[in-house]
């Protein structure tokens, strides 16, 4: 097994290993020394020289998943994208068959290998990752809410029905927010009105500790004039706000500010394909 932090030595103009030449080229190292390799790009390198198929396969997974047109894998060995988000560290978990938590160990800085994998594509089960400090923790449960049905005004996170509760890494919890687990709730977006950066039935993660409207271009969840919803909020003459939908098709409005109440702010979605 190659040693994090150890890039192929290339017999070939351009820095490419030649004993990647067979399924292309899978990672271009030749611009950066290994002290220049971050974690994160140490970890997916070795996942992918493991694999069976090359990089340009396992971007094409991702391309499905996060439904975008970028290469993320080929920009991270480029150097770009060194700072990917959560979903998308999801989405390049579940590509290269590989445990969230160890990719989110490398985001944060962490030296860690990825998991083996035998000639077929298949992980060896009986072959564990090295332990760190945030091993054993395994997951949380956060409480889920349905924000379109509220037992009164709306204006209390108790006033909205419980649905159960949804199971999250511990690891990814704690990149998604800093806040205590019990101040983090799961909803479904709902409606049109956020396309394209949330669509219906998207899964998101509410951070009730973030209540205060400080930031206008963050996403909030709120209780708009009794009603629950899911809306940026730009200013407005005084007294009020701008209800701010990202669909084009949905025409802004502005309502008096005492019409919104913030349950918190939206720091995670997720998609189901």
């Amino acid at each position: 097994m190659h040693n994090v932090g150890h890039i192929p030595r290339s017999s070939a103009k351009g820095g490419i290993n030649p004993s990647m030449a067979a399924k292309g080229v899978l990672w271009d190292a030749s611009h950066m020394t290994g002290s220049q390799e971050t974690p994160l790009q140490s970890f997916v390198r070795l996942a992918i020289e493991q694999a069976p198929r090359a990089r340009d396969h396992y971007d094409g997974l991702i391309q499905k998943m996060a439904g975008t047109k970028g290469k993320p894998l080929y920009d991270l060995s480029r150097g770009k994208g060194l700072r990917p988000s959560v979903a998308m560290l999801t989405h390049m978990a579940a590509a290269l068959d590989q445990p969230v938590s160890l990719l989110t160990r490398a985001a944060q800085g962490e030296v860690v290998q990825p998991l083996p994998i035998d000639g077929q594509g298949v992980r060896r089960p009986d072959v564990e990752p090295t332990i760190g400090s945030a091993d054993g923790d395994g997951t949380i449960s956060l409480k889920r809410i349905n924000l379109g049905f509220a037992m009164g005004d709306g204006t209390n996170l108790d006033d909205y029905v419980e649905e159960g509760t949804i199971d999250f890494d511990a690891n990814l919890l704690r990149l998604i927010s800093p806040s205590p687990a019990h101040r983090l709730v799961v909803a479904d977006g709902v409606g049109d009105s956020m396309q394209p950066t949330l669509l219906d039935s998207d899964m998101i993660v509410i951070d009730t500790m973030q209540n205060q409207l400080n930031k206008w271009d963050r996403i909030w969840a709120m209780s708009l004039q009794g009603g629950g919803a899911v809306k940026r909020v730009g200013p407005a003459e005084k007294g009020k706000v701008e209800i701010i939908s990202d669909n084009p098709a949905i025409p802004n409005r502005t309502v008096p500010i005492e019409d919104v109440r913030i349950i918190g702010r939206v720091v995670w979605s997720g998609r189901r394909h």
